[in-house]
């Protein structure tokens, strides 16, 4: 097949496409299978009907895997709709099937975003020590499982001895926030080499074996891109929504959008999106300079008809609180009063907290 863009593509070019879809383990592709009943066209959109049996988490994940190969063959998923039907005599698909809620914890919110490097880590760490000072309980899944750096911004430059309680794991505490890494249990320096089935079993663990206890809001800390780990996710647990963080460069917002529409594709709300470095604040004379550019967060929120959360300024009283593994937004009156640059910052993560608060306080 050619990679020419096909804006309406007609059914055979779909079924050609969709040949290559499999269903669960099954060594016959979608089609064969008979599982694609129909492809029609609605209005702008091309519908395609599938029938077939399983649990919620099973139809999000044909659905990604059906767009994804779409996509691949240069198909605008965008105008391209996966229509489920039940065969007859099964069970309905229930929006509670196939996924979980902690008992203990209120709200569960993903941290992503589309590449790495745009502080999404420093982000999260940020949001959950700005819950913790407006009297909320929260903790953190570090769940970049190649790369986890939670660990370091928490002060920890090494393993971390975890205790086991009743063949649960107790998460480490630091600055009032539970948190689980990797981190926690490698060396600094010694990589993860693991393939797609581990790091779903990691997160699965990282969520169930982990003794959480009582939180209002538990952040998970995804690694960069739409991989194994995002969509082992939303298959094991049922996400409050999810936080995108960018840097205002184009690049970086291009990867923003993929995350979205992974996201979009696997029925995850998007909470909002959050540009981080939108400015770099002078040390000295406390002006901001759009160092990257700006308002590319804004730009690319209100094309998405997404809500735009708000703007994160670079300091150097970030960097260094950073490498110093104490969150800048954990400072307190024993740190002395804060400068000017650093009341921006910890105003930008109160305001984007009270947003996401409200948002899923409303779900």
């Amino acid at each position: 097949m050619t990679k020419d863009n096909i804006e309406f593509p007609d059914a055979s070019k779909i079924k050609e496409i969709l040949s290559g879809v499999h269903y669960s383990d099954a060594k016959t592709n979608i089609v064969e299978d008979g599982l694609v009943k129909d492809i029609k066209q609605d209005g702008d959109k091309t519908i395609i009907v599938v029938e077939a049996a399983g649990e919620r988490a099973e139809m999000l994940a044909l659905e990604a895997h059906i767009k994804t190969a779409l996509s691949k063959a240069n198909v605008s998923v965008e105008k391209i709709k996966v229509q489920f039907n039940q065969i007859e005599g099964a069970p309905p698909i229930s929006p509670q099937v196939g996924v979980r809620r902690l008992d203990k914890i209120k709200h569960i919110i993903a941290v992503g975003s589309g590449k790495g490097g745009v502080g999404k880590s420093t982000a999260t760490m940020n949001i959950a020590a700005t819950l913790v000072k407006m009297g909320y309980k929260a903790g953190i899944l570090d769940g970049d499982i190649y790369g986890p750096s939670i660990g370091r911004m928490a002060g920890y430059e090494s393993t971390v001895p975890v205790k086991i309680e009743n063949e649960k794991i107790i998460p480490v505490k630091k600055h009032g926030i539970k948190m689980i890494s990797f981190s926690f249990l490698i060396e600094a320096n010694r990589a993860v080499v693991w393939r797609g089935p581990m790091l779903g079993k990691a997160i699965e663990q990282f969520l169930f074996d982990i003794e959480w206890g009582d939180l209002d809001y538990l952040l998970i800390d995804l690694p960069p891109g739409t991989g194994d780990v995002q969509l082992s996710l939303v298959q094991l647990i049922d996400l409050d929504g999810v936080v995108i963080i960018t840097t205002p460069q184009g690049v970086a917002l291009q990867d923003a959008r993929r995350a979205i529409d992974m996201f979009d594709q696997v029925k995850v709300k998007i909470l909002g999106i959050v540009e981080n470095m939108s400015e770099f604040i002078c040390p000295h004379c406390g002006k901001g300079t759009h160092i990257f550019s700006s308002e590319g967060g804004q730009n690319i929120a209100k094309g998405l008809e997404i809500d735009f959360l708000g703007e994160i300024p670079l300091s150097k009283t970030v960097m260094d609180s950073g490498e110093k593994g104490f969150p800048i937004t954990a400072v307190d009156a024993a740190h002395g009063e804060p400068g000017s640059d650093t009341l921006k910052v910890l105003k930008a993560y109160e305001n984007i907290v009270k947003q996401i608060i409200k948002k899923v306080d409303t779900k």
